[in-house]
This record gives C-alpha cells, sequence and structure tokens, in this order.
C-alpha cells in the first residue's frame, strides 16, 4: 500500500506506539521517537497564536512508518529590498522513519520532506548534530542551502571539563592528556589565561534582573532591533511568553542605567552521562536579543549571572557576527559546530543569497526546538 501522510490524530496513537516500539526494538534512543500524544505539549496550536505546532504521519494502512513535526513563527526579513517584512516561515523537526530499522522503509524520509515542502513552501532545519548525519545529507541532496551556526563555550571549572567533555576523551591520547592537564593544574592555567587575555577590553556597568515574564519593554525590543538584523524571528513579549515559559527558563532583563538594552534567556542543567557534557553542570545562553551594538553587554550580563549560579561550563550558538564577537569579548572560546541551519529553496530565494547574509541574520538555538538536550 502507498504511503499517505496525514495529520495526526486521537484514533493514530495506538499506531504510533507500536512505531515507536519497533523504532526501539530496531536500537533507536527513546529522544528520536515520535509523541505518543497527538497534542503538542510544547506549543500546541491555540486560537490567536502565531507560534504553533502541527504533527504528521506517514501511514501505510493502519500502521504508522513516519512522522515529522512542523513549527510555525512569524520571521521579519530586512535588506535591500525587504524592509521588515514578514513572513511565517516553517522549521522542519524531527523527521522520523521506520527506514532506519528496517530498509523496506527506505523512501518514506523523502515523502516526509516532499510532503512539508509542499505543505510550508518556507521551511528550514536546525540543529541535526552534524553535517555527516542522514538528514542534512538528504537536505543538501534536495537543494537545499546549509550553514553551520557557530558555537562558543566559557569554561568556569577547568578540572570538571577536563574530565567530563566528551569530545576531548574520544580517543585514549586524549583521555590522558586530558586528566594530566586537570591533575597537574595545567588545564586551569591554560584555559584561565586565555579567557583572561580575550576579555581584557573592559566590562561596561549594566545591571541584570531575572522576570517572571516578558513585559511591554520586551515589545520595545523586538521593535527596536527590526532593521539590525536580516532575519529575525518574532520576539515580541506575546511570542516570547508562549516559547519561555515557568521556572526552567531564567528570563534575565539587562538595562544600562534606565535603558532597556535586551535580553537572554537562560539554562542552568545539571547533566547526567550526557554524550557531549558528561555529568558537568551546564549553563546556556539559549536566546538572547539587543540591538548589535549592546551585544557584548547582554553576553556580559548572562555570563556573570551564570557564573553567579556555579556552572561548570557555558555555551552558546549564534549566526550574528556581533554575538560572536560579544561572546569572544567575554571570555568564550570558539569550538566545531554540530549545530546546522539549513534553508529550502524558497526561503533562501528570500535571503538573496544565505551565504552573503548568513552573519547578519540572528538564529540561535530559540529558534528550533528550544533548548531540548540542553
Amino acid at each position: 500500500m502507498p504511503i499517505a501522510i496525514q495529520p495526526y490524530t486521537e484514533e493514530w496513537t495506538p499506531a504510533v506506539e507500536a512505531f515507536n516500539q519497533r523504532l526501539s526494538e530496531g536500537g533507536v534512543a527513546p529522544e528520536f521517537h515520535f509523541p505518543d500524544n497527538h497534542v503538542p505539549q510544547w506549543l500546541p496550536k491555540v486560537e490567536g497564536h502565531r507560534i504553533y505546532q502541527e504533527y504528521f504521519l506517514a501511514t501505510d494502512g493502519e500502521a504508522v512508518r513516519g512522522g515529522y513535526i512542523v513549527k510555525f513563527q512569524d520571521f521579519s526579513f530586512f535588506g535591500e529590498r525587504r524592509q521588515g517584512e514578514m513572513r511565517r516561515i516553517g522549521f522542519y523537526r524531527l523527521p522520523l522513519s521506520e527506514g532506519i530499522v528496517n530498509k523496506t522503509y527506505a523512501t518514506v524520509g523523502v515523502h516526509l520532506l516532499r510532503h512539508a515542502v509542499k505543505f510550508q513552501p518556507l521551511l528550514f532545519a536546525l540543529g541535526m548534530g552534524g553535517f555527516e548525519n542522514p538528514l542534512p545529507q538528504m537536505l543538501k541532496a534536495m537543494g537545499w542551502s546549509l550553514q553551520a551556526v557557530p558555537f562558543h563555550f566559557l569554561v568556569a571549572h577547568p578540572v570538571k571539563f577536563l574530565r567530563n567533555i566528551a569530545p576531548l576523551r574520544q580517543l585514549r591520547s586524549r583521555r590522558l592528556a586530558a586528566d594530566m592537564a586537570a591533575f597537574t593544574g595545567v588545564g586551569w592555567l591554560g584555559i584561565h589565561a586565555v579567557q583572561r587575555i580575550r576579555s581584557l577590553d573592559g566590562r561596561r556597568e549594566i545591571t541584570a534582573e531575572p522576570v517572571a515574564s516578558f513585559g511591554e519593554w520586551a515589545d520595545e525590543v523586538w521593535r527596536d532591533c527590526l532593521s539590525s538584523y536580516a532575519l529575525l524571528a518574532c520576539r515580541d513579549r506575546d511570542n516570547l511568553n508562549i516559547l519561555y515559559p515557568g521556572e526552567k527558563f531564567i528570563r534575565l532583563k539587562v538595562h544600562r542605567g534606565d535603558q532597556v538594552l535586551g535580553w537572554a534567556t537562560l539554562l542552568d542543567t545539571q547533566m547526567h552521562d550526557n554524550k557531549y557534557f558528561g555529568n558537568l553542570r551546564l549553563g546556556s545562553i539559549a536566546d538572547c536579543l539587543a540591538r548589535p551594538e549592546n551585544a557584548a553587554a547582554v553576553i556580559q550580563a548572562a555570563t556573570d549571572f551564570l557564573l553567579g549560579q556555579g556552572v561548570d561550563l557555558i555555551v552558546s550558538n549564534q549566526t550574528h557576527t556581533a554575538w560572536n564577537s560579544a561572546l569572544a569579548k567575554n571570555g568564550f572560546f570558539s569550538g566545531p559546530s554540530n549545530f546546522v541551519f539549513a534553508a529550502g529553496k524558497p526561503l533562501v530565494a528570500l535571503l538573496d543569497p544565505l551565504t552573503s547574509v548568513f552573519s547578519q541574520m540572528h538564529v540561535n538555538r530559540g529558534d528550533g526546538d528550544g533548548p531540548v538536550n540542553l
């Protein structure tokens, strides 16, 4: 029977559960299973909300063979041809195919992507674990444009860092070197010396306060930033309060005197046997917004807050030149990135072209599936 793509409705729940069970039996980790509830827990479709998710399934008779999620959000485009034009864009996330455990269904992934592009032509993907993985490889083969989102990190506790960070410990020689550096203190001296040198250009007098929610001041920051970025997701207070509710997120409002410069959304997470971060206490600058000239002040405030909380390591992925420069000025190292931005052809046409404006776009983890792994 041919594969059909259709919305995920309640009657398909048992078939989705059976699909996930087959993935488990094939060795697929639980984080790569499809949601077993047809109503999204995060960003459900609610009347009046411009940001929401929809689920779609690839069905084969009464069986589910795959599925994907699309997250909708308004984005502003600003450049020579577009002065703050708003368009709704879809984020293509968690495409799953039974083909990863059963070659009979190897074409399901292509069916999913073709349906998504037809359903929402302005489409992008984000994250994906690196260029070498199956999804970015398929996107590239189908004519999408791909760019790595720069990754920066700041080490607060070098001994813990050197003993936990997975990329340093994948080879026996690297593990021994990392353990030796931690034991002798060379790691502590080296990391802190570099970070101290890179942050010698001075620290501005700013203040920051955690807030329970985003208020009218966030709308003012959003409006003030529209002309500064080639691509910018709608980050007004309504969208921000939907994206970042509850106690999990630290919402930091940043001032200089009476002037609100911007904000940052932070996470403070104790990792447990994480494949990248081991058992580190991880601080994340997951999202942020300010005019480019105020980026360094916002990064400073976010960094100081997380260090004050006692994290071992702080990480952030940012596309824009100003934000990457701000991270460097605040003592962050640049590291290899497995966080990939991919844009379909209709979206690339609006960006005119992606390669020339990528470093002027404001994209980070807040534009994808949130800090799902942080």
